[in-house]
């Protein structure tokens, strides 16, 4: 894939490096200022303290994929709300997965049909996390998605999370050619965004993060076996496979990347409706976006854990 080979030459640097290839923090501003007005301008920008966002996602594992309903809902500057949706074939009933932050708590949840892989968060040394050990990791890593969608769309971090931005020089991402700015925050967070050099769109998001592990799971067609109970099964069996991985084997950290296209006017704002997550080389996601809306009113529960 050109775009990642690309990237790979950039500078001769690692990929998401803290250290800009020139220490310029009024070049990077300069850069940042130029996207937000092609994107629709400061005022415009300041005007949005919140986002609903409807589509589609694609989610490749392997050789097959998953389709799916997404809902994003964002109060800035801390509430922050994603809810997939996919019916299992055979299922009676869809499979909806829920993470959440709200201000200082975050939380996860599944219902439904009984899903199609696994997801496990472990604490260090290979040992399962505690219920709050995995509330303070869901709330940084939530923070940490909270502010790339945030800088992806509108280029804009949450007030409440500080950030500085150093130039990183230039590149080129596919046939663009781009001027790149590092962005490092608390918690480690670092992403690095490109920007087309002509049109000062915002093109690529970068950041390094833990590989996925995913395990997906079969059901095998037992006869007089209900398809609930099946799956009931199978969860199961991944979660036992799935624990003994995580035994085995460490973490491993790569570069992750957010494509940004497709941008269209709404209310005067450019936004991108097709976001395409990669895992290395590899498309991991796409996010095909049907609807935003900008400066919805949510109901006072919609972020709280249930």
């Amino acid at each position: 894939m050109r775009i990642f080979v690309l990237l790979l030459l950039f500078s001769g640097v690692p990929l998401l490096s803290v250290t800009p290839v020139f220490a310029d923090d009024a070049k990077a501003q300069e850069i940042l200022q130029q996207a937000r007005t092609a994107i629709g301008g400061e005022e415009q920008l300041q005007k949005i303290q919140s986002l609903k966002i409807n589509g589609q996602y694609r989610r490749m594992l392997g050789d097959r994929q998953m389709d799916g309903d997404r809902e994003v809902s964002i109060v800035i500057p801390n509430k922050y709300l994603v809810e997939d949706s996919f019916s299992p074939g055979g299922l009676s009933t869809a499979m909806n997965n829920t993470r959440a932050l709200n201000g200082e708590q975050a939380w996860n949840s599944s219902s439904g049909g009984g899903g199609g892989m696994v997801f496990r968060m472990g604490a260090p040394g290979g040992q399962q996390a505690t219920a709050e050990q995995m509330e303070v990791l869901f709330r940084r890593q939530y923070q940490a998605e909270l502010t790339r969608y945030l800088m992806a769309i509108l280029l804009t971090p949450p007030d409440s999370f500080p950030v500085e931005y150093k130039y990183a020089g230039e590149s080129d991402v596919d046939d663009a050619h781009a001027e790149v700015i590092d962005i490092s925050g608390p918690d480690k967070f670092a992403i690095r965004v490109f920007f087309d050099k002509k049109s000062h769109m915002p093109l690529l998001v970068s950041y390094r993060g833990i590989k996925p592990r995913i395990m997906t799971m079969s059901r095998s067609a037992a006869p007089n076996v209900k398809p609930e109970e099946a799956m009931k099964k199978a969860r199961e069996d991944a979660e036992k496979k799935m624990a003994a991985a995580e035994s085995s084997a460490k973490p491993e950290e790569v570069d992750l990347f957010i494509r940004l296209t497709d941008h269209k006017s709404l209310n005067g704002v450019l936004l991108p409706y097709k976001l395409t997550f990669l895992t290395e080389s590899e498309v991991s996601e796409e996010f095909e976006i049907s609807k935003y809306q900008l400066n919805p009113q949510f109901k006072s529960d919609r972020f709280e854990k249930h």
